[in-house]
């Protein structure tokens, strides 16, 4: 097929394919079995078809090109655009720098076509004809370019030929048998053959210079007919026939321009000798004027052939169009019988066709006729037979049904398709037949079909070839602007859409409707009721989040935060700062806080939004204390509660936040701060007196010790001061510390371990203390029986571990590990004496070691294997306030 005329018909189809299916599977089916090489780019460049000859043709896939550009590389080395590419831009000027020898389509509007060479195809390149042409859509909108690509390397090839073949025509021009003649424009000769000098019996040299139609016709000037004359008025080629009285026959004439540089110089006369060709049509005019107006222009496959008895013999005729379908030569399909060209399985059927054709005298079938190309082409055939110069003769007509058959699959296709998506839909659809009165106006429908869903979103049942009227009494009533709708729709044609509350059914419905044929339409719709009533929740929600951010004391507000202006404020805004919400929203935030609180907030605030954005979901709410101004000069303290908005993707969008005047409450906490501060003093003071109680009592032990002369007594005078100074110095630490309930034990351990040591050891050298402890803080509750439990332990080690000047060392570790306390006393001593059960002894220490381990509710162990080691594991208990 003709590239441009498959253009021309391709345009023509897309058109019929939206209209009848809007498929673009059908539209690419359509390229996809077109022989010619073809693409589709749409606006972006992107190739959106790659027909299977463009595959085979170029050796490239359409699915490794769909959706790019590289149809640029594919068919050039460069980055060159092709013509589809300037055309769907519109870029006239590009085409024509691009491609200097393209010319505007004779058969299709806004279409170019050119030659050019592509080195990327082939081993060796070729050489493309190619016609670009815009695709537009109904409303006239270049949507794509197609581009039809024709391989012509061979007709360059031959013109090639041609050129190497100039010195063979100069020896083969004396031997053509025809009469050949060179004559310029002012009808001089300037060469004949042998065959032209012989026929005027001159010799050619004699014939050269002078006036052809001197020689020829024996006159002074061109005869009427002269086939010279009218080359030289339009530079085309012409053929004509005539009976030349000197060369005394019939002669067909054909002239032919010779051009340089677009400059006509003469023309080549070849004079065919038609004598008796001309005898044998005037034999056959009569009877062959009136079918070869009719054959020759056949829009179909026209073909004679004889009848044999065996059978359908060769052709004896064909017109152009059979030949231009079916790819041969008149010469070649002169050679074939109708067997040839057909499909093999209709060859099988050929002896039954031939004698249902004898019996009837004609015969309709649907046959495939088979290309030189190899080439399917399904064709209806028409077969008579008549008699030719008494011989009877088979005519056979085959119209070429690709395009309809491709149609009927395409709508068999579609309509399969839009079958099952009509039977799934979700929505409810309804194909109706509007009914109007005598004025125009729309008083019923009919149900022509419905799917599934319709029948599933109404309730209604068998509705099929009813009026409205019928299946919903009181509709008219009821909805009157249903019928104004779809009537308007069906007299109009322009789609609308609406949101209607369907008062019989008690269902609201989003409906769109439009007409697919005169006096129809068609409504798609969605029951879109939970949707509404949502929307009536919300907005009855929203009514009263308004009136109470309207009412509320507290300030609500939204924040731009690339602005750091108010979108939205409460009008409380009012009471609190004395601003109306209308002054606020002009103002920034840098406006409404004081110096201070916004540097503070400028501070804190980017870095939580920075810490939420990275995913700590605990800073999505914030509570922050600012200072307001306030439009009379003052400021009010207030608590901003703060949280951070975002959109559907996550992106951060602003603030929303709440404001409160926390006046009073900042008076509460400052009376509050006083009054502990006063209480603080006060339990300084306890801890202070209470600490100088102890001491008093441990100095009076003291004195009285110096009267005791009963070592045993003197003994329990010095255990009773030691315990009254390990309590003391509880007492000093928290006196001196600022939290008045708990103390840093680590550092107690080392004080009063060291105090102890310098009691009861008179040589440091002999006895060396190791303290290892943690800084654990311990409620003073934990802290007192706890140190009471050291000073015991200590003491006993420093008092009975080393005897007799002994050396030794005393550990004292302290640590804390998963909430568990470890106190260990260890002492590599003499060790502890065997026979004493430590649990059950008349030792007052060892019993009050016991019983404030258990007070504290601790674990006491005791190991002996290397020395004395008592350890102490306890969890520290909640004491209250």
């Amino acid at each position: 097929m003709n590239p441009v005329l498959f253009v021309v018909r391709f345009l023509g189809s897309i058109t019929m394919v939206k209209k009848s299916v809007n498929s673009e599977d059908v539209i690419g089916a359509f390229i996809d079995s077109s022989p010619i090489p073809q693409f589709i780019i749409n606006p972006d460049h992107r190739i959106i078809f790659w027909n299977r000859a463009l595959e085979k043709y170029t050796g490239i896939k359409s699915s490794e090109v769909l959706g790019t550009d590289k149809h640029r590389k594919v068919l050039y080395h460069a980055q060159k655009p092709l013509m589809a590419d300037l055309l769907v831009d519109g870029d006239l000027e590009g085409i024509k720098k691009w491609y200097q020898g393209c010319k505007k389509s004779s058969y299709v509007d806004n279409a170019f076509v050119a030659e050019e060479f592509f080195p990327q195809i082939g081993e060796n390149g070729v050489w493309l004809y190619f016609t670009a042409a815009k695709i537009k859509d109904e409303e006239g909108n270049v949507i794509g370019v197609l581009e039809t690509l024709e391989d012509i390397s061979q007709r360059k090839n031959m013109e090639l030929s041609l050129k190497n073949a100039k010195k063979e025509w100069e020896v083969t021009f004396d031997a053509l048998p025809d009469l050949i003649s060179l004559i310029d424009v002012d009808h001089n000769i300037m060469k004949v053959n042998r065959t032209m000098a012989q026929a005027l019996n001159m010799k050619p040299e004699e014939l050269v210079g002078k006036k052809c139609y001197s020689l020829v016709h024996d006159t002074d000037e061109p005869p009427s007919y002269c086939p010279h004359e009218k080359l030289l008025q339009d530079c085309q080629q012409h053929c004509n026939e005539a009976f030349v009285d000197s060369l005394h026959g019939d002669y067909e004439i054909t002239v032919s321009p010779i051009m340089d540089d677009d400059q006509l110089r003469g023309s080549v006369h070849v004079a065919h000798d038609i004598t008796q060709r001309r005898k044998m049509e005037l034999d056959l005019k009569e009877s062959e004027e009136k079918f070869r107006e009719v054959f020759n222009n056949a829009n179909d496959m026209v073909t004679l052939n004889i009848m044999h008895p065996e059978g359908p013999g060769k052709f004896l005729e064909v017109n152009q169009a059979g030949l231009d379908t079916l790819g041969y030569t008149r010469e070649e399909f002169f050679e074939l019988s109708p067997g040839d060209i057909l499909s093999p399985e209709d060859q099988k059927n050929i002896p039954e066709k031939f004698k249902k054709l004898q019996e009837e005298g004609y015969i309709n079938l649907e046959m495939t006729n088979i290309t030189k190309a190899g080439e399917r082409i399904p064709v209806d055939v028409a077969l008579h037979i008549f008699q030719l110069q008494g011989q009877d003769v088979i005519i056979s007509v085959a119209r070429d049904v690709t395009e309809r058959r491709k149609a009927e699959n395409a709508l068999i296709q579609s309509e399969k398709k839009y079958r099952t998506l009509f039977e799934n839909m979700l929505e409810g659809f309804a194909y109706c037949k509007m009914l109007f009165d005598d004025e125009g106006q729309p008083i019923d429908w009919i149900y022509i079909d419905v799917n599934p869903a319709f029948y599933e979103l109404t309730g209604l049942e068998d509705i099929q070839g009813k009026k409205v009227t019928e299946a919903i009494p009181g509709i008219i009533e009821a909805q009157p602007e249903l019928f104004e709708l779809y009537g308007r729709v069906t007299l109009t044609g322009e789609a609308e859409t609406i949101e209607v509350y369907f008062k019989p059914l008690e269902i609201w419905f989003n409906i769109s409707a439009f007409k697919p044929a005169p006096e129809h339409f068609v409504a798609v719709f969605e029951n879109i009721t939970e949707r509404k009533k949502a929307e009536i929740a919300l907005k009855e929600s929203e009514e009263k989040y308004r009136l109470i951010s309207e009412n509320t004391g507290d300030v609500i507000w939204l924040m731009d935060l690339d602005s750091q202006r108010f979108t939205y404020i409460s009008p409380s805004v009012y009471k609190l700062r004395g601003y109306t919400a209308e002054e606020v929203l002009d103002q920034s935030l840098e406006d409404i806080l004081t110096p201070e609180s916004y540097q503070y907030l400028m501070e804190k605030l980017p870095q939580k939004i920075q810490a939420y954005s990275l995913g700590d979901e605990s800073m999505k709410l914030q509570t922050f204390r600012v200072e307001q101004a306030c439009k009379d000069g003052r400021t009010v303290p207030t608590e901003v509660v703060a949280n951070i908005l975002t959109d559907e993707t996550g992106n951060i969008t602003g603030l929303l936040a709440v404001s409160r005047d926390i006046t009073k409450r900042v008076e509460m906490e400052e009376e509050i701060q006083k009054s502990l501060q006063e209480k603080e003093m006060l339990l300084k003071e306890i801890h202070h007196r209470v600490k100088n109680n102890l001491m008093i009592i441990a100095s009076l032990l003291n004195l009285q010790s110096r009267y005791i002369k009963d070592k045993k007594a003197l003994s329990i005078f010095k255990e009773s001061q030691s315990r009254a100074n390990s309590m003391a110095l509880i007492h000093e630490k928290l006196y001196r510390s600022t939290d008045l309930k708990r103390i840093n034990f680590g550092e107690y351990i080392k004080t009063l371990s060291t105090d102890l040591f310098r009691t009861y050891v008179g040589d440091p050298s002999r006895v060396r203390l190791n303290i290892d402890v943690e800084d654990v803080m311990l409620d003073i509750n934990t802290s007192i029986p706890l140190g009471l439990i050291l000073n015991e332990l200590v003491s006993n080690s420093l008092k009975h571990a080393f005897p007799d000047e002994r050396t030794g060392e005393i550990n004292v570790v302290f640590t804390l590990t998963n909430d568990e306390y470890q106190l260990k006393v260890s002492d590599t001593g003499i060790g502890f004496p065997s026979d004493l059960d430590y649990r059950n002894t008349d030792s007052l220490g060892m019993q009050l070691v016991t019983s404030l381990t258990s007070q504290i509710d601790g674990e006491l162990e005791l190991d002996t294997t290397k020395g004395t080691e008592f350890c102490i594991k306890f969890k520290e208990k909640e004491y209250g306030q």
